[in-house]
């Protein structure tokens, strides 16, 4: 008989070959349960000792159904589907994963900027309707010499710096929580974040959704962007408010922006994003590789399993739940990320 039960409630993976021999071989059992009914999913899920998710909702409610479960891990780095302070009622340790994909993230979000720079999608759509010259009607500008802001310089803005260090770019960065030491080490200077929106031509996106970060860039700050700027998201969706982008778009503050995330996944068929002709889009997939589908899945559910065998995950979302389980002295800010670990000196100096 197995000693636990993990429930995978959906992943959308060709497999799940990794986190069965994993879970097996550990001596627990694994409940695939992708592809049925939410009803069916959250029935199984009641009565689990772990379950993995990547976009199911685990609100007040479901959470409250749960009767053993001793964590719930995220297929992903950001947990905004899993309410964190109901977890943490319920003595749930939310585990994620936040390192795991820099490479593919950094390399997306550039390759992204270049298409924006370089209007390389739309020329390409011209092209095919039969077109020809078509910069005569859409000027492009040189990159060499203008000014790249970094939003957020964790490992995937410092990555993003890095591979771009060469480029001939004036690289800028804002980041109240970075250690500057860090900042010049990449060679990049660190300013803030008014300073940023004011004098870069392209800016770029790395920074989790907190309450401080949504809707980062609004209609007050889109205003205060250098006029034609580019932007890129590789991050959350909600860090831009959608509507004051498409009016920056419309207007030309904003003369071109590629995004990987939406406020709402998917956006609708019929929604203005899809179709806007300064807008280039992808289907949340930065984070995609065969190899970071592979390191994703094995990191999950080896969190998953070191709860259930009475350790801790390598990250945890909510640390309080530690000093519910009285377990408080058993855990490093290493189980943390950068921001979770920050944030909470922050607040601590502000009591």
């Amino acid at each position: 008989m197995a000693k636990f039960r993990v429930v995978l409630a959906e992943h959308g993976y060709r497999d799940v070959q990794i986190e069965r021999e994993i879970i097996e071989s550990a001596g627990g059992e694994l409940d695939d349960r992708h592809g049925q009914s939410i009803e069916a999913v959250l029935d199984a899920c009641r009565e689990a000792d772990a379950i993995l998710v990547r976009r199911l909702q685990f609100t007040p409610e479901r959470i409250a159904n749960l009767k053993q479960c001793k964590t719930i891990v995220r297929y992903g780095v950001g947990v905004d589907n899993v309410d964190l302070a109901a977890a943490s009622e319920a003595g749930i340790i939310v585990g994620h994963v936040p390192v795991y994909c820099q490479d593919e993230v950094s390399t997306h979000a550039i390759a992204l900027l270049l298409a924006c720079i370089r209007k390389v999608v739309s020329t390409n759509d011209k092209l095919r309707r039969g077109e020809w010259d078509v910069h005569l009607e859409e000027p492009v500008y040189r990159m060499a010499g203008k000014t790249l802001g970094i939003v957020g310089l964790g490992t995937l803005g410092q990555a993003v710096a890095a591979k771009l260090s060469n480029w001939n770019l004036r690289l800028i960065a804002t980041d109240p929580f970075i250690d500057p030491a860090i900042a010049w080490k990449v060679n990049i200077e660190l300013v803030p974040v008014e300073t940023l929106l004011q004098e870069s031509d392209f800016i770029s996106l790395h920074l989790p959704l907190l309450p401080e970060t949504t809707h980062l860039l609004n209609n007050n700050t889109f205003a205060m962007l250098k006029r034609g700027a580019i932007v890129v998201n590789t991050s959350r969706g909600p860090v831009i408010a959608g509507t004051a982008l498409l009016e920056a778009l419309e207007s030309g503050q904003v003369a071109s922006a590629a995004l990987d995330v939406f406020e709402k996944e998917p956006p609708a068929v019929d929604s203005p994003f899809r179709g806007h002709p300064r807008l280039i889009v992808t289907d949340h997939m930065a984070w995609y590789s065969e190899e970071s589908q592979i390191e994703l899945q094995r990191k999950a559910a080896l969190q998953a399993v070191s709860v259930c065998i009475g350790q801790l995950p390598e990250a945890i979302a909510n640390p309080d739940v530690l000093e519910r389980l009285g377990r408080s002295g058993e855990w490093t800010p290493n189980h943390l990320t950068r921001w979770q670990r920050l944030r909470a000196a922050k607040m601590n100096q502000a009591s």
